[in-house]
C-alpha cells in the first residue's frame, strides 16, 4: 500500500513538472516571438506611412503565436505586405495627424498659444485617443486573415477604422489599458531608446491581450 502511494506521488510530481515545463517553454515562446515582432514591426515602419500596417501584420503574428497557427518571418512579409495595401490611407492619416499634434505639443511648449497648459492635455489625450483608435484598428485588419491557410484579409482601411472606433467606444476599459501600454512603451523608449526595436511587438502583445479579453467578455 505504501509503495503504491509512493508510485502514485513520484508520478503526480512528475506530472507537475512537465507541466511547469511546457508552461514556461510557452510563456518563453511567446516573449521570444513577441521581441522578433517587435523587431520586424520597427523595420516595416521605417517608411512611417507603414507603421500602422506594421502594427497589424505585428499583432497577427502575436495572435497566431497564442494561438498555435504558423509563425515565421515570410508570414510577417505576407501580411505586411497585404497589411500596407490596405492600410496604407491609415498610415498617411496617422503621420499627418502626428505631424499636427507635435506642432501643437511644441506651441503649447513655447506658450505661443493662450491656455498652454490646457492645449497640452487636450494635445496628449487626443493623441492617446489616436493611438488607441489605430491600435484596435490594426487588431481587427488582423483578425480577418485567415491564420490557417495564409490567405490576406478583405478588410478595407475604412472598415478596420470604423471597427477599431467602434471597438474604442465600446470596451472604454480596453481602451484604457492600451493607452496605458502605449504611454510604458513611450516611456521604455524615452529612457532607452534602443528599445524601439521591441515596444513595437510589446504593443502587439497588448492589443491581442485586450481583443482576447474583449472576446472573453463578450
Amino acid at each position: 500500500m505504501a509503495a503504491r502511494s509512493g508510485r502514485e506521488g513520484r508520478g503526480r510530481r512528475k506530472r507537475s513538472g512537465a507541466a511547469g515545463e511546457t508552461r514556461t517553454g510557452a510563456a518563453l515562446g511567446l516573449f521570444a516571438e513577441v521581441v522578433l515582432a517587435g523587431v520586424l514591426v520597427a523595420l516595416g515602419s521605417l517608411l512611417l506611412v507603414t507603421a500602422v500596417p506594421s502594427l497589424a501584420a505585428g499583432v497577427a503574428h502575436v495572435r497566431r503565436q497564442v494561438t498555435g497557427h504558423e509563425i515565421g518571418v515570410a508570414r510577417f512579409a505576407r501580411d505586411w505586405w497585404a497589411a500596407v495595401r490596405a492600410l496604407w490611407p491609415l498610415g498617411l492619416a496617422a503621420v499627418a495627424v502626428a505631424l499636427l499634434l507635435a506642432l501643437d505639443w511644441q506651441l503649447a511648449r513655447a506658450d505661443v498659444l493662450p491656455g498652454a497648459s490646457v492645449v497640452a492635455v487636450v494635445v496628449a489625450v487626443a493623441a492617446a485617443a489616436v493611438v488607441v483608435v489605430l491600435a484596435r484598428a490594426a487588431g481587427a485588419w488582423s483578425e480577418g486573415a485567415d491564420t490557417s491557410s495564409g490567405s490576406a484579409t478583405g478588410m478595407t482601411a475604412r472598415e478596420a477604422l470604423a471597427a477599431g472606433a467602434q471597438r474604442t467606444q465600446d470596451d472604454l476599459t480596453g481602451s484604457v489599458l492600451l493607452a496605458v501600454a502605449a504611454a510604458l512603451c513611450v516611456v521604455f523608449v524615452w529612457m532607452l531608446p534602443p528599445l524601439v526595436l521591441v515596444v513595437g511587438g510589446l504593443l502587439a502583445l497588448a492589443v491581442v491581450g485586450v481583443e482576447i479579453r474583449r472576446s472573453a467578455a463578450g
